[in-house]
């Protein structure tokens, strides 16, 4: 079975005064979740080999930080793919397909994107969290199938852990 981690970046600051999407950074809540994330990671066993991710800078803080919590630098896993950034279901795709890697692999990105490649790769529904969220901030899905990275097909993947920030701090 090939693994394959979605996550979305953690809690973003809108009040930071940061006029750039792209270099918007996080809020004290997605300090904290990001370092919880990365413990919860570390703890289960699904640290990743390598990362696929969005260069944004709260992608870019989100990755340093749960390497700090998961007490190893997972900046030295990463390729940062420009085309990440608010990328769609295709772009997503396409950069799984480039990657050199077909397991243990995460896309470290942002949404909607996200949610629709989640959906596109799962057999079943995504579990819908409080206030109707598929993929809030911070969040991980662990999926696995019988295809390796390099050939995900529709409805090929199935869900065998999921994590929210919230879960950890209740």
């Amino acid at each position: 079975m090939t693994r394959l981690l979605l996550m979305r970046h953690a809690k973003s600051d809108w009040s930071s005064g940061e006029n750039d999407d792209f270099l918007r950074p996080l809020n004290q809540r997605g300090v904290r979740d990001a370092r919880n994330m990365g413990c919860w990671l570390a703890a289960e066993g699904y640290l990743p080999d390598s990362v696929l991710s969005s260069p944004a800078r709260r992608t870019r803080d989100t990755l340093r930080l749960l390497g700090e919590g998961a007490g190893t630098a997972l900046d030295r896993r990463v390729t940062w793919d420009d085309t990440l950034y608010l990328a769609a279901v295709p772009a997503l795709l396409a950069a799984l397909r480039r990657h050199d890697r077909d397991t243990g692999v995460m896309v470290l990105a942002h949404n909607p994107g996200l949610e629709e490649l989640l959906g596109w790769l799962l057999v079943e529904r995504a579990p819908v969290a409080a206030l109707g969220k598929v993929f809030p901030t911070g969040a991980v899905y662990v999926l696995e199938q019988a295809e390796p990275v390099s050939a995900l097909t529709r409805g090929g993947s199935r869900i065998v852990a999921a994590q929210r920030p919230r879960q950890l701090s209740e």
